[in-house]
């Protein structure tokens, strides 16, 4: 990339050299050949005191806010292209773009954001234009994908050089569409910024991240810059029945193509629902027409997701009974209300980590019919937002016969300090204490009797867990299903 094509975006201070930029980065160890260096202020380190080091490795360029360290890197290093910016996280998401030759320009890129339910909607999203024939990418939580291809391991919204790369990858492998997974902290760090969406959806808004947003108003804010960002009359379908939502909605909605949805005065209004151990049946009225979906998806939570994604593209102009007819194709996503069948009685593997997916999670049980007790296994996550601890220990007892609680990504923290901190939600003195997370399951399995559901919560598709400074092989789903055999075995 040349140097001129990066002047739109930074001031250049001082021109030491013509040559062409090879390799972008923000990490000083990451120094190739022909390397620019963007120093990001982030939540841990700054990257304005590695400079030095970037220069010393060999960069040929550097991108800074600091204007007095931008003087004094002139001084002592003439070799140096120096370019200044306001604000460099902006700066890099355009240098990326550019330097990844703009790969959104020629892609139907649809984020999803809220705090609950992205990784289903965007999945099933994904299906649904699968079905209409494109070649479909996502990124996301679990994975990220184009077509059946899986490219990397998921997170759910990469940074900004890693997200130009993966759209760029993702274009040059075919893709028409990308369907991705929009994080607040992306939002907020600008990852995604110079972006051209050409639609978003937004789930929901409950408490979460509260150690990074410190507030319910920061963290929707950084949410609803995903609306900003989207060019006039784009699509957006929002959950009205969200208090947040809503705001969204009377915000954007003669600026954009919006669509509400949700049981109350929606204009995609969900009407009736029906559930098994099998699927869900729910009615819908659009344009004061009544209609039925059949889907093989459980709980009122996916009913939402699912109406998200069918309200969005009735709004982009998809036929509707194409779109009924096909819910019945779509599949349950891994680790989301992900069932495991014993003689008698299931375990449900779920990702539900904040207060309110844990409560959407245990209601849709609670509804399930000849259902007996409800076992629930769940910890929370070290070094995380605390708040939310009690609260999830206060809803588990609401909704549970039997709780154990454990471990669950406790990092630096000690597990029973965790456990502790959601004991103070709970009154009962009933519950039982195991740190140890596949004890936990293998306790809640064994004490499972007929009609008995084993509710294993917070980690979903996840095959590890974080232990101080190791990450150790797990899965809850393989786990269960060990326990579920042996049980099975011996009876």
């Amino acid at each position: 990339m040349k140097i001129e094509k990066i002047l739109n975006y930074v001031e250049l201070f001082y021109k030491g050299n013509d040559k062409e930029i090879l390799h972008i980065t923000q990490n000083s160890k990451d120094i190739k050949e022909n390397t620019l260096f963007i120093a990001i202020k982030g939540t841990k380190f700054d990257g304005h005191s590695f400079v030095l080091d970037a220069i010393k490795n060999g960069v040929i360029g550097v991108v800074l806010e600091d204007r007095q360290l931008a003087d004094k890197l002139k001084k002592e290093f003439n070799d140096i292209n120096i370019f200044l910016s306001d604000n460099t996280k902006k700066a890099l998401s355009f240098i990326a773009s550019e330097f990844f030759e703009n790969p959104s320009k020629d892609l139907k890129i649809i984020g999803i954001t809220g705090t609950n339910g992205k990784t289903t909607t965007s999945n099933l999203l994904a299906t649904y234009y699968e079905l209409l024939g494109e070649k479909v990418g996502i990124i996301g939580t679990i994975n990220h994908r184009v077509g059946n291809e899986i490219l990397s391991e998921g997170m759910t919204t990469p940074d900004h050089i890693k997200w130009q790369q993966l759209l760029k990858t993702m274009k040059d492998k075919g893709a028409s569409v990308v369907v991705a997974e929009i994080s607040s902290h992306a939002l907020d760090q600008d990852r995604v910024y110079a972006t051209k969406f050409h639609g978003a959806i937004f789930t929901n808004l409950t408490q979460d991240h509260l150690d990074y947003h410190k507030d319910m108003e920061n963290y929707f804010l950084a949410k609803r810059k995903l609306f900003e960002m989207l060019d006039n009359n784009r699509t957006a379908s929002i959950n009205t029945d969200d208090f947040y939502g809503k705001r969204i909605y009377q915000e954007f909605k003669d600026r954009l193509n919006i669509i509400s949805y949700g049981k109350e005065n929606a204009d995609f209004k969900i009407g009736d629902i029906k559930q098994d151990l099998e699927g869900t049946e729910f009615e819908f009225i659009y344009n004061g027409e009544k209609s039925i979906v059949k889907t093989k998806l459980i709980g009122e939570f996916n009913v939402y997701n699912l109406s998200a994604v069918i309200s969005f593209l009735i709004k982009e102009g998809v036929d509707k009974d194409f779109l009924i007819k096909n819910a019945v194709k779509l599949n349950p996503v891994k680790g989301r209300f992900e069932i495991v069948k014993g003689k008698g009685f299931i375990a449900v593997i779920d990702y539900a980590h904040t207060p309110d997916g844990l409560e959407n999670l245990l209601k849709t049980v609670r509804k399930l019919k000849n259902i007996n007790r409800v076992i629930t296994i769940f910890g929370a996550g070290g070094d995380r937002d605390k708040t939310k601890r009690a609260p999830m220990g206060e809803i588990a007892e609401r909704y549970s016969d039997i709780i154990i609680l454990t471990s669950d990504n406790p990092r630096s923290e000690n597990p029973l300090d965790i456990i502790e901190d959601i004991k103070k939600g709970i009154k009962s003195k009933n519950i039982i204490i195991q740190p140890d997370r596949e004890k936990a399951i293998k306790t809640g399995i064994e004490m499972a009797k007929e009609g008995d559901i084993v509710v294993i919560a917070g980690k979903g598709h996840e095959n590890y867990q974080i232990i101080g400074d190791n990450i150790i092989y797990f899965d809850d789903k393989e786990i269960a299903e060990k326990y579920i055999r042996s049980r099975d075995d011996n009876r």
